[in-house]
């Protein structure tokens, strides 16, 4: 899932950000799949996601419910979210796994995390992606701590004003920092971006 590649940041500060992408194959195996996918969100919502959504409804944090997502699900339907956790995301995966669906799942956060689970559930990875990174004239780009809340949207969807502005409201005291992350999480409407994450980056602006 080539949009969840470009998060930035220390391998601290994503050591508990992961995201998953559900879906079946177009034109092989998606007629008849929504059950399937139905399976897939009960196992999600039990073990609880930190962010979820879709293009039909939004997320979680626009008011989505997990009903209304699976009542949406279009002919091609797949499932996104992301954990704050290692043993959330573990858990997931083992359950799907056990299921057997003959869906693709694939898997995003640090390497060695996402392999260790991997070698855990008996699982051989397809294929490995990897980002080479931002190339070109990156001066243009916004400050580091800015590009750590927007590319958690892989589709760009949140601008850097809109991070700008939480900052600034959480260095005034206007918002806390958990509000703010909603705040800036709520234009990623496929629900990959980690509300968890964003609060804890925007936790060092609190003024003493």
């Amino acid at each position: 899932m080539t949009h969840s590649l470009h998060r930035r940041g220390s391998a601290c500060s994503l050591k508990d950000d992961f995201v998953i992408l559900v879906t079946p194959a177009v034109n092989v195996n998606h007629v008849g799949s929504g059950p399937k996918l139905w399976k897939v969100l009960d196992i999600i919502t039990e073990v609880g996601p930190n962010n979820i959504g879709s293009y039909e409804t939004g997320t979680i944090y626009t008011g989505a419910t997990i009903e209304e997502i699976r009542e949406n699900m279009p002919e091609t339907p797949r499932v996104r979210c992301c954990f704050d956790s290692k043993e959330k995301m573990l858990e997931v995966v083992r359950r799907i796994k056990e299921e057997d669906l003959g869906l693709s799942v694939v898997l995003s956060g640090l390497n060695e995390d996402i392999l260790d689970m991997c070698q855990e559930l008996d699982i051989k990875p397809h294929s490995v992606n990897y980002s080479l990174g931002v190339h070109g004239a990156t001066e243009l780009l916004p400050p580091e701590e800015v590009l750590e809340l927007i590319t958690m949207c892989g589709h760009g969807m949140i601008s850097k004003d809109l991070v700008v502005k939480a900052i600034e409201e959480v260095k005034k005291g206007k918002k806390s920092p958990y509000d703010a992350a909603v705040m800036v999480g709520q234009p990623c409407v496929c629900g990959i971006f980690n509300v968890s994450r964003a609060e804890k980056l925007l936790s060092k602006y609190i003024q003493d």
